[in-house]
């Protein structure tokens, strides 16, 4: 199991008007930890779609909102995979507020995608490879 954590600010200009992260927002911290969590392997997606020609759209997204998180929190975003990628990447994401408690969780699923042809690819070999220390088998 392969888990990367990574710290995001709330700022202004993603709150409401009671001053709550608005619910909108949440995708994209999901985003960036998914980002961050494979640049942390020494992956960038940048290179995936440049180099690769391979993009990773999201298929599905199961969100549960458990606690709002505030303007000027700091939110640490876990990013979970928990099992090797295969036709699709499932990422458990965990989102806690600054006194640790879960105030939010969603499963983001998405496929790979050859951009030249279109087509639902398997995973890179090359992220298989860099994720295969993680996993027992």
């Amino acid at each position: 199991m392969y888990v990367f954590d990574y710290d995001i600010r709330v700022r202004y200009a993603e709150t409401d008007k009671m001053g709550y992260l608005f619910y909108g927002h949440y995708a994209n911290y999901y985003e960036i930890g998914r980002v961050e969590a494979f640049r942390a392997l020494g992956l960038r997606y940048k290179t995936m779609e440049d180099d690769h020609n391979i993009m990773m759209p999201v298929v599905n997204m199961d969100v549960r909102y458990i606690a709002p998180a505030y303007y000027d929190e700091t939110i640490k975003v876990r990013s979970t995979l928990k099992e090797l990628p295969t036709k699709m990447i499932t990422f458990d994401h965990e989102l806690f507020n600054s006194e640790d408690k879960l105030i939010n969780k969603a499963r983001v699923k998405l496929f790979f995608v050859d951009m030249l042809s279109g087509e639902r690819i398997s995973a890179p070999e090359y992220l298989v490879q860099a994720l295969l220390k993680y996993f027992d088998d």
